[in-house]
């Protein structure tokens, strides 16, 4: 995910009050029987200095309002307001817009004739209101199945025949990265099983060592754990993959107090924090393990196509 713009992440808004441990040995405001299961000194801070970033949110307008734009704004293209120029577009976004626009004529004459069989075989009865309010529901469902069906025989397609337009990863293998190209591997986490998310993320770790990406890439794990003995078994986990990793590998840890907005806040915590660190990001499920191949083959892929979002 490209860290550039930070409204594609206003989804993730939240604003918890957190302060980030920087020494595990002088941990003083928990739990005694969290304090003594706590590694002891020299593993190294807990995580690396705040660098604050804004997270502008953009306002939701509503689903009406929302739609209502969208509606605007194509009759303003039919009606010939300027637009974006073809001519300065890339071919891959031109061949996106004739499969959206292929997709939507689909749907919309499918779901058309189905609705319109329907008018016909379905009896007429005394209440003529809820029969149209039956035929109107069969109408909207049958293009939510027609919509699902039309991108699976698209995707079938693209996998039988391929797509030039498509990311491949052997397009890129050999391009170099600089060390501008900085990416934070994030594993948000609440009362996991402790010793499957970090055998994971060490395998991770291992394996972008032997791909020699250990430059450019700091994992992270944020937690939000809220049981005190699971959460000082991942402390004590964490600082061993410290030690373990030595040099070869940079793995932070972050808990926090306030679970604002779960998931979502966790990763938005860490973009407020960290997020102007690096130009990448990749976020893992507390079980993923990936390849080191597979991250670097990633951020070689956003390298090679600045404008993508999310690969």
């Amino acid at each position: 995910m490209d860290l550039s713009d930070s409204t594609r992440l206003s989804q993730l808004d939240s604003s918890p009050l957190v302060m980030p441990l920087q020494s595990l040995a002088v941990v003083q405001d928990r739990p005694t029987a969290l304090r003594e299961t706590l590694p002891a000194a020299g593993v190294g801070p807990s995580a690396p200095p705040i660098h604050r970033g804004s997270m502008i949110a953009t306002p939701w307008r509503g689903f009406w309002r929302g739609m209502g734009d969208m509606v605007w704004q194509a009759l303003c293209r039919l009606g010939g307001a300027p637009g974006p120029d073809p001519e300065v577009q890339e071919p891959w976004q031109r061949a996106a817009t004739r499969r959206r626009r292929t997709l939507l004529l689909l749907v919309v004459l499918s779901a058309a004739g189905a609705t319109a069989l329907l008018n016909e075989v379905l009896p007429v009865i005394e209440n003529n209101a809820l029969r149209v309010a039956q035929i109107a529901l069969y109408g909207l469902l049958f293009a939510w199945v027609a919509a699902g069906f039309f991108t699976a025989m698209m995707g079938f397609w693209v996998q039988l025949r391929g797509d030039r337009f498509a990311l491949r990863a052997q397009d890129v293998a050999d391009q170099p990265l600089g060390p501008e190209a900085r990416t934070a591997v994030i594993m948000p986490i609440c009362n996991e099983q402790v010793s499957t998310v970090f055998a994971g993320l060490r395998a991770t770790c291992e394996s972008l060592a032997k791909a020699g990406g250990s430059r450019l890439v700091d994992f992270y794990v944020l937690s939000d754990t809220s049981d005190p003995q699971v959460r000082a078994a991942e402390l004590a986990a964490w600082a061993e993959l410290r030690t373990q990793l030595g040099a070869s590998g940079r793995v932070y840890y972050r808990w926090r107090q306030h679970r604002t907005k779960r998931k979502s806040g966790n990763v938005a915590d860490f973009c407020r924090r960290w997020g102007k660190n690096y130009r990448y990001m990749v976020v893992l499920d507390a079980d993923s393990v990936m390849s080191g191949d597979g991250i670097l083959s990633m951020v070689r892929l956003m390298e090679a196509h600045p404008r993508a979002g999310i690969i």
